[in-house]
């Protein structure tokens, strides 16, 4: 099972607000701790200040037995905050006073009573805090000299103090505190986005740029609006490699394309004349016997031999060859029309098609001899070849060439390309039978050449 990914902004977040909750619950509950831990201390700090001040005042009332002191010194007590119950009791435990008794709950002050005492002053079981105040005789000294009797206890005194007040003082301290860490957790949250945005918001885009680029868009260029230095550094070093690699595209595919264009060169056409080759020309033909079928027009096919090429090349080498190869070849283009087409079948043997001549076969013969025939006396024009062999200069030859020609008209599909470059070469050779620097037409029974 792969593992939830999260975004950036997210990490960012949750790392900053994390220790941050966690610090801020650590100290406010220690804080609120100590804070507790001084309220009940301050409690049973004021009571037992109130119920030494209570027994100081009650010591007259017990010694009299003057309850009705005793009762008003009670009732001004209950007026005191916090202070809940008073009971006063004499040297023999006798109830002298009892705010509880006042109240009707008279099992209340026996409670209280057995819960404190001497030796247990204080008692505290979360509801209710029960204080033990001894009441002592005051002793006048009437002789300095006279020995001081021992002090005597007289009563006591028990005084019960209420949490309410001071759970409400919590209460309220704690929802406070609350308030304030939920204010403090808000801006800061406000804060820590306002700056995850800084950060994030300039990596998504790098992020963004990353994948569009991944994608092959090589034109995305970054421009993030962020004060923070790395940040501007890595998008200028995006923006260069993608500049970069652009460019390099660029380059690699003018050499793809240059490749590709060499390629399809070497397949259709000759690299010593740049003229169609046979591949090619076998396209074009298909072409043309398909255009022928539907049309109804006539097109011709030339076969041609330059004569006495042999005697060319074993005398003056395969360069000067191949200079009148390439002369030839411009020679017989430029007879042509543009829908026409000349390649090289192969040495000095070339293959001109000429395509939708006319519909009559009489007047398609013609045309085709018309052309053959400037063909033909195109290349029997003098050549003033130039060659260079291997280690030597430049020379200059002049050379005179004529050519043989043979014709065959086709219409439709009525023969296949094979039997028609046959035909044509037929009658080539028949050309060349006849005394070369002829033309001859292909005929079913025989054939005969045409001349000026």
């Amino acid at each position: 099972m792969m593992n939830k990914k999260y975004g950036i902004r997210t990490y960012v977040v949750w790392f900053s607000l994390m220790p941050l909750m966690l610090m801020v619950i650590v100290l406010e509950a220690f804080m609120l701790h100590d804070r507790y831990g001084d309220l009940d201390r301050d409690l049973v700090t004021r009571g037992q200040l109130i119920a030494r001040q209570l027994a100081a005042s009650c010591e007259y009332g017990v010694f009299a037995d003057n309850r009705v002191f005793l009762t008003g010194i009670a009732e001004s007590a209950l007026q005191q905050p916090d202070v809940k119950g008073v009971v006063v009791v004499n040297a023999t435990h006798g109830v002298l006073v009892s705010s509880a008794e006042m109240s009707g709950a008279k099992d209340k002050t026996a409670r209280m009573l057995g819960l404190v005492n001497l030796e247990v002053p204080i008692f505290d079981n979360g509801d209710m805090l029960l204080l033990y105040q001894p009441i002592l005789s005051t002793q006048v000294d009437l002789d300095e000299f006279e020995e001081k009797p021992a002090v005597q206890q007289a009563g006591a005194l028990v005084l019960e103090m209420s949490w309410e007040q001071t759970r409400r003082l919590k209460a309220r301290l704690l929802w406070f505190t609350l308030s304030v860490t939920a204010a403090f957790l808000l801006v800061t949250l406000y804060l820590v986005h306002l700056a995850s945005r800084r950060i994030t918001v300039p990596i998504t885009k790098l992020s963004e740029a990353i994948h569009a680029i991944g994608d092959g868009h090589l034109e995305t260029r970054l421009t993030v609006p962020s004060c923070i230095r790395e940040l501007c550094t890595l998008s200028r070093g995006i923006n260069q490699m993608t500049a970069d690699l652009q460019h390099e595209r660029t380059i690699l595919q003018q050499r793809i394309n240059e490749a590709t264009h060499q390629l399809r060169n070497l397949a259709f056409y000759d690299t010593l004349t740049l003229l169609p080759n046979r591949r090619l020309l076998n396209d074009r033909l298909t072409q043309a016997l398909a255009a022928s079928a539907r049309n109804g027009y006539y097109g011709a096919l030339m076969f041609l031999d330059l004569d006495n090429f042999k005697s060319l090349n074993d005398q003056f080498g395969h360069a000067a060859g191949d200079s009148l190869l390439v002369e030839a070849a411009g020679r017989i283009s430029s007879c042509l029309r543009e829908v026409d087409t000349v390649a090289r079948f192969g040495g000095d043997e070339f293959v001109v098609m000429l395509g939708c001549l006319d519909v009559d076969h009489q007047l398609s013969v013609k045309l085709a001899h018309i052309v053959a025939e400037k063909i033909r006396l195109k290349l029997a024009e003098t050549y003033f070849l130039i060659y260079q062999t291997a280690g030597k200069t430049q020379t200059q030859l002049e050379h005179h060439c004529t050519s043989s020609i043979g014709v065959v008209l086709f219409m439709n599909h009525d023969v296949d390309q094979d039997d028609l470059l046959h035909r044509a070469d037929t009658a080539m050779y028949q050309a060349k039978k006849d005394g070369r620097n002829r033309i001859c037409f292909y005929q079913p029974a025989a054939l005969s050449p045409l001349d000026d």
